[in-house]
């Protein structure tokens, strides 16, 4: 498919999914929407991620593997580099798409021509794990009744998560792409640069579009939360000084506001047995 124009790129990056991935890339073959290349990159994995995308004939399937693991941000970068598409959008080894997710995501932006980034809802499971033991402490059909504002963006009170976003690629690559220095909330971060430069960019879609799975291993609890809060505190001085920043709660870290640790301590605290 040489000379093939699609009108989508949709990135996977991936690093020692090989187990899960099968169930994303499936997702993405199984759109309605049909004009997309589908990018995999691997992120220099060491298991059989390679193998195993092979298994796969579809000519729209991109692979391209990394020789050193660079972090999610870099690899979706690479993946912007070779993307062919002009709206970009990406999906985690552990998600998976609604079969019209690329269908309507066209339709929102045929209609709002004007718009950098457009968003969906997601169906949200978050699975903690602790002690070798895994509790679900969140399984609901998310939704925001509020319409989206950049003071609820830059507040932290609304989250564009990587999979439910699809944006233009020429305006992103010209915003500098991922900033691959941000190792958590790099997407919230990616919206909050977009919103500086298109404060009238956005359009949220009031549909949900992604099954979307979340674990996080809190074994050892204070070095995840020590290494969340270093990326929050790496966003919060990127931004300091922006006006949109004034009131909010969630740096520095406070177990009494909507902090990361706030929020995990109040799950914990909730669903103990």
């Amino acid at each position: 498919m040489k000379n093939y124009q699609p009108r989508f790129s949709v990135i996977i990056a991936t690093y020692n999914r090989c187990y899960i991935l099968w169930r994303a890339i499936q997702s993405v073959l199984a759109q309605t929407y049909p004009f997309f290349e589908l990018i995999i990159v691997d992120d220099a994995s060491r298991d059989e991620t390679e193998k195993l995308v092979q298994q796969f004939s579809d000519p729209r399937i991109r692979y391209f593997k990394l020789e050193k693991n660079r972090g999610a941000s870099a690899a979706r970068n690479f993946g912007l580099k070779k993307a062919k598409g002009e709206l970009i959008a990406y999906l985690d080894s552990d998600n998976t798409w609604h079969q019209d997710f690329l269908e309507v995501m066209n339709e929102a932006f045929n209609k709002h021509k004007d718009k950098v980034l457009i968003f969906c809802k997601k169906n949200y499971r978050l699975t903690l794990v602790e002690n070798g033991q895994e509790k679900r402490v969140r399984d609901e059909f998310s939704y925001s009744r509020k319409f989206f504002d950049l003071k609820r963006l830059w507040h932290r009170r609304i989250l564009i998560d990587t999979n439910t976003m699809c944006h233009k690629k020429k305006e992103i690559i010209k915003l500098g792409g991922w900033d691959e220095n941000i190792r958590f909330w790099e997407d919230w971060e990616l919206a909050l640069r977009i919103s500086t430069k298109y404060p009238k960019g956005f359009l949220f879609l009031n549909r949900a579009l992604l099954n979307y799975e979340q674990k996080i291993d809190i074994t050892q609890p204070e070095k995840v939360f020590k290494f969340w809060e270093r990326e929050e505190r790496k966003i919060f001085n990127k931004y300091k000084g922006n006006p949109l920043l004034e009131g909010q709660t969630w740096f520095p870290p406070d177990k009494n506001n909507k902090s990361t640790l706030g929020v995990i301590e109040y799950l914990r605290k909730k669903h103990k047995t």
